[in-house]
C-alpha cells in the first residue's frame, strides 16, 4: 500500500501469553458497531486539546468512526470544548496509572479496531491514516500505529520522528499494561505502521528544571513496575530514558550494564531487540562520562559478541568514533565511520527493518545529526593526515540546506587549522564556501577562528585570509581577520605614542564598523538584527573617548574605564593607553601654564633628535644612544616624562 509499510508477522511470546492468562479477565467483550474508535485522554489543556480533536475530524467523516474522549479532571473550558467534537464523552478519576486509564479508554470502544492519541498531539496529515482504514482487510492487523514528531525547540524547526504503537484490534484480550510508558498485550500478529506523524511539543521544556521535574514523575512509577515485573526488560528500557533526561549518567550505566546481562540470557525475540538500546544506553553514559578508553573496549567487546541487531551497532558505531577521534585513533575512527555508512547503505530505506531492530537511543541511528557527524569524522580524519580526498568526497553529503544542520566541532577546528597552514587551496575553498550558505555557518566558522586565536600567528592570518578567496563572503572575512590581527598586533606592540595609539584604535574602530556593516546585512531571518558583537561596541567606544578626551577628560577616562573588559584581548592595549592617556594629559596641563616654555623645550627636542637620527645613519649608534640618554633626562627633569611628542 502506498505510504504504508508492513512488519513482519510478530508472534506473540510466551511471557505476553501467560501476563494475560493469568489476569483471568476479559477486557472489551461489546458487540463492534463501528469500524475504528478514537480516542483520547484529556487532563485539561484547552488549547492543544482542540488542535487535537479538529485534526481527528477528517478520518471521522472518511471512516465509519467515532470520537471517545476520557475526560480526567478537564476544566468546563475544556470539557466545552470536547462536546463540540466528540460522540461520547466519559469520567475518570485520575489514579497515577495510564494503564488504567487506557483500559477505561478501551473498554468504550464501539469500535473493531481501536486508534489512540495524546491531547498534546495532533496529526499534521491524516491521509495514509484514511487509506488504511479504506482498505477492505485494515482489520486483519492485531497492532500498529503511526509516527510521533517531537519537536525540539518551540519553533518546530527541529524534530525527531520516533514509532509509537498507537493502533489495536479491538478482542477481549487486548488491554494496557504499565502504570506509566504503557503498552499493549497482546502484541502479535500482522502489524501496521502509517505513514502520517503526530506533532508533540511536549519534550520541549522552558527550563532544565522543568525537564528533570517530568522525569522525576516518571521513575518511581517505572521502579515500583519494575519491582512487580523483575523480568520485563521494557521497564529498565524506559527508565534508561528518564536517567538520560535527567543527564543521572552514573545511573544510566549501571542500569543499562544490568540490563544488557539480563538481555542476553533471555533468548526471545523481544528481548534480543532490547539489548541494543541498552549497549546504546551505555555507550551514551561513557560517552558524557568522558570514559573513552572505557566505550572502546566496550565497542570493541560488543562487536565480538556479535549480539546485538545492526541498526544498534550502527548507533553504537557513532559513539566509538567519537572516542577514537577524541583520543586521536584516525584509522580506528575511520573503521568505525564506515563500519556505520555500511550498515547505513542497507537498512536506512528498509523502514520495516528499523521499526523491528529499532528502540529509544537507536532509532534515530540514521537521522541527519548521525549521518553529518560521521562525514565530519572522515573529513577531519582525512585533513589530520593532509588527505583531501575524504573531504572531496563527503562535503556534498552534508545536509546544508536543512532548516537546521549540525557540524562536529572537530571538523571545523581542523578546517580552521589546514586554512590556516595551506592558505588558498580549491579544495579548502569550495568547503569553506559552503559555510556562506546561510549566515549560521558563517557565524560558527567565525566562532571557531575566535576559539583558536592564540594558535594563530602572523603568517597563518595570511594564509587563512588567502583560503577565502572567491568564496561568497571574501570581502566580510577579511576584514573579520584583520580585525583580529591587529588585536594581535596592538596586544604585541609597546612602541605607540598616545597620538600613534589613538589613530591605531581609530582605524579599529572603522575596521569593525565597516564588518559589522557586512555582517548584519546577511543575518539569519529570526537573528537581532540590532545585536552589536563586542569589537563593534568597544570600536564606538574608542570614537567617543577621540570626542572627549580634549573637552572632558572625566568623561573620556570613565569611557576608557568602561571599555576594560568588552573583548579581553583587547584589555591589555587600553590599560596602557589610559596611562599615554593620563601622560598626555600632564603634558598638555604643562603646556597652558607655560606655553612658551614648551614650546622652546618641544622645539630642542625635535632638534635633538634629529641630531641623533644623523649620527645613527652615520654609524655613531654608541654616540646616539648617549645624546638620547642625555635629552631623556633634561625632558624628565622639567616635565616627568621622556618625550613631549605625545
Amino acid at each position: 500500500m502506498t505510504g504504508l509499510f508492513v512488519s513482519i508477522q510478530r508472534q506473540w511470546s510466551q511471557n505476553q501469553a501467560n501476563s494475560v492468562k493469568s489476569k483471568g479477565e476479559m477486557m472489551n467483550t461489546k458487540e463492534k458497531t463501528k469500524l475504528l474508535t478514537i480516542s483520547l485522554l484529556c487532563c485539561g489543556r484547552p488549547d492543544t486539546t482542540e488542535r487535537c480533536l479538529k485534526s481527528l475530524m477528517p478520518i471521522r467523516e472518511a471512516i465509519d468512526s467515532e470520537i471517545q474522549v476520557v475526560d480526567t479532571g478537564c476544566s468546563p473550558e475544556t470539557r466545552a470544548i470536547i462536546e463540540k467534537y466528540a460522540d461520547e464523552v466519559f469520567e475518570f478519576t485520575w489514579c497515577n496509572d495510564f494503564a488504567k486509564a487506557r483500559n477505561f479508554q478501551l473498554d468504550q470502544a464501539n469500535g473493531k479496531m481501536f486508534l489512540f492519541i495524546d491531547d498534546d498531539e495532533w496529526f499534521l496529515d491524516t491521509k495514509y491514516i484514511i487509506d488504511f482504514f479504506k482498505q477492505p482487510n485494515c482489520t486483519e492487523y492485531n497492532i500498529g500505529g503511526y509516527y510521533q514528531r517531537n519537536y525540539l525547540d518551540f519553533e518546530g524547526i527541529e524534530y525527531s520522528d520516533i514509532e509509537v504503537v498507537r493502533m489495536c484490534s479491538v478482542t477481549p484480550e487486548t488491554r494496557f499494561i504499565g502504570k506509566v510508558h504503557e503498552y499493549i498485550e497482546p502484541a502479535y500478529g500482522n502489524a501496521m505502521f502509517m505513514d502520517a506523524q503526530a506533532g508533540h511539543f511536549g519534550y520541549v521544556y522552558v527550563s532544565e528544571e522543568d525537564n528533570i521535574k517530568h522525569s522525576m514523575r516518571n521513575i518511581p512509577l517505572l521502579k515500583e513496575m519494575m519491582e512487580e515485573q523483575p523480568d520485563n526488560l521494557r521497564w529498565p528500557y524506559q527508565l534508561a530514558q528518564e536517567y538520560r533526561a535527567c543527564k543521572y549518567h552514573e545511573e544510566l550505566l549501571e542500569l543499562c550494564k544490568k540490563a544488557l546481562e539480563d538481555a542476553r540470557i533471555n533468548k526471545e525475540e523481544e528481548a534480543i531487540r532490547y539489548r541494543g538500546p541498552f549497549a546504546c544506553g551505555i555507550a551514551i553514559a561513557l560517552d558524557e562520562l568522558d570514559r573513552y578508553d572505557e566505550l572502546i573496549e566496550f565497542y570493541y567487546d560488543e562487536l565480538k559478541r556479535n549480539e546485538i541487531l545492526d541498526l544498534a551497532v550502527a548507533k553504537l558505531s557513532t559513539y566509538a568514533a567519537k572516542a577514537f577521534y577524541v583520543t586521536i585513533k584516525t584509522k580506528e575512527c575511520v573503521e568505525a565511520c564506515n563500519r556505520y555508512l555500511e550498515i547505513m547503505e542497507r537498512l536506512e530505506n528498509n523502514k520495516g527493518e528499523i521499526f523491528l531492530q529499532g528502540g529509544i537511543f537507536v532509532f534515530d541511528a540514521f537521522d541527519e545529526l548521525h549521518k553529518n557527524t560521521t562525514y565530519c569524522y572522515l573529513m577531519a580524519c582525512g585533513l589530520m593526515n593532509d588527505d583531501f580526498g575524504p573531504l572531496v568526497h563527503y562535503y556534498r553529503r552534508i545536509s546544508w540546506n536543512s532548516p537546521v544542520v549540525r557540524l562536529n566541532r572537530g571538523f571545523i577546528k581542523m578546517l580552521v587549522i589546514k586554512a590556516c597552514e595551506y592558505g588558498y587551496k580549491k579544495e579548502l575553498r569550495d568547503v569553506l564556501n559552503k559555510f556562506f550558505t546561510r549566515p549560521g555557518f558563517r557565524d560558527v566558522l567565525q566562532h571557531e577562528i575566535d576559539e583558536n586565536l592564540e594558535k594563530i600567528d602572523g603568517p597563518m592570518w595570511k594564509n587563512l585570509k588567502s583560503a577565502f578567496k572567491t568564496t561568497d563572503r571574501e570581502k566580510e572575512m577579511n576584514l573579520f581577520c584583520d580585525i583580529r590581527l591587529m588585536e594581535r598586533r596592538l596586544l604585541e606592540g609597546d612602541f605607540y605614542t598616545f597620538s600613534e595609539l589613538l589613530d591605531k584604535l581609530l582605524q579599529y574602530a572603522a575596521m569593525t564598523e565597516e564588518w559589522h556593516g557586512l555582517h548584519i546585512a546577511w543575518m539569519e531571518e529570526k537573528a537581532d538584527k540590532n545585536e552589536v558583537k563586542p569589537e563593534v561596541s568597544l570600536g564606538r567606544l574608542f570614537v567617543e573617548f577621540a570626542e572627549k578626551k580634549d573637552g572632558d577628560p572625566t568623561v573620556a577616562l570613565k569611557i576608557l574605564k568602561d571599555a576594560i573588559g568588552v573583548r579581553k584581548i583587547m584589555d591589555s592595549t587600553i590599560q596602557s593607553f589610559s596611562k599615554l592617556y593620563g601622560t598626555y594629559q600632564m603634558i598638555k596641563e604643562e603646556k597652558e601654564k607655560d606655553p612658551n616654555k614648551f614650546a622652546e623645550m618641544y622645539n630642542l627636542e625635535e632638534a635633538i633628535l634629529k641630531q641623533i637620527a644623523d649620527l645613527d645613519a652615520a654609524g655613531k649608534s654608541d654616540e646616539a644612544i648617549a645624546t638620547y640618554g642625555q635629552l631623556t633626562s633634561i625632558i624628565r627633569s622639567t616635565y616627568g616624562v621622556d618625550t613631549l611628542h605625545f
